[in-house]
């Protein structure tokens, strides 16, 4: 189910870390999302509730997180992170380039955190070379690689750094060009500075995980209908075009 997580924040206050983009709920009320930026509440509601249709309880079942760690890149508020520490993880770490998105997320996590969860948060961009990449049991990677110009160093750092499981949510269309600039707080990461970015293709996608030992790949994808998982072989040579989540596993 698709819900914001719970702040005590004197409501006033939450205004002091607008742009919100996924839901939080301040004394029973839901904050209103996209203050701030070119993105209406509506739109956001109804594109994380898509994503959550993904993201959500249909892929973290898949996965047994007690007592692992996890590391999210591009992480924003760490909306998908407190998901995934309910399901038992010991330690999460939240990358994050922009910083009003670090204070959100420090405040959705002081309060809605599980106390088993050991949890940290780094303002920093994902693709820099002096980004850590420490080894991690999990590893989250959602909605960042289209931004990124050269995404495929990211995800080849991800697959060495990660012992299980790999979890990535892009657009996939081999003969799109992400076009800049959008709305600079959403739809661009604006460090990149670069007018157009070729999206990910699921070949190559495939080719990475592959190469670094992940046999077992699957998509999920939301079509309109309950999500499902699909092996990835079933869609390699079909040029799927869309957005997906691609679960990895060794």
């Amino acid at each position: 189910m698709f819900e914001g997580f719970t702040l005590t924040l004197d409501p006033k206050r939450v205004r002091d870390y607008d742009p919100w983009y996924y839901p939080a709920v301040v004394n029973g009320e839901p904050v209103k999302l996209g203050d701030g930026s070119q993105s209406s509440h509506d739109y956001l509601w109804q594109w994380q509730s898509y994503r959550d249709g993904i993201l959500g309880d249909s892929l973290l079942a898949q996965l047994d997180l007690r007592g692992k760690s996890l590391r999210d890149y591009a992480c924003n508020c760490g909306y998908w992170g407190l998901k995934a520490a309910a399901r038992g993880l010991a330690s999460y770490t939240g990358i994050e380039g922009r910083q009003v998105f670090v204070d959100q997320a420090r405040q959705l996590w002081s309060q809605n955190a599980p106390q088993s969860c050991n949890y940290r948060f780094i303002q920093g961009n994902v693709a820099s070379p002096d980004m850590e990449h420490e080894p991690v049991d999990v590893s989250f990677c959602l909605g960042i690689l289209y931004h990124l110009p050269e995404w495929q160093e990211l995800l080849k750092k991800i697959t060495t750094s990660t012992s299980e499981t790999i979890v990535l949510e892009t657009r996939i269309n081999p003969s799109h060009v992400q076009q800049y600039p959008g709305d600079l707080d959403f739809n661009r990461i604006t460090e990149v500075g670069l007018d157009a970015i070729p999206t990910p293709s699921l070949p190559e996608i495939y080719s990475i995980l592959a190469e670094a030992g992940w046999g077992d790949v699957k998509l999920l994808v939301n079509q309109n209908k309950p999500s499902h998982l699909i092996p990835a072989g079933e869609l390699f040579n079909k040029g799927y075009v869309g957005r997906a989540a691609i679960l990895a596993r060794k």
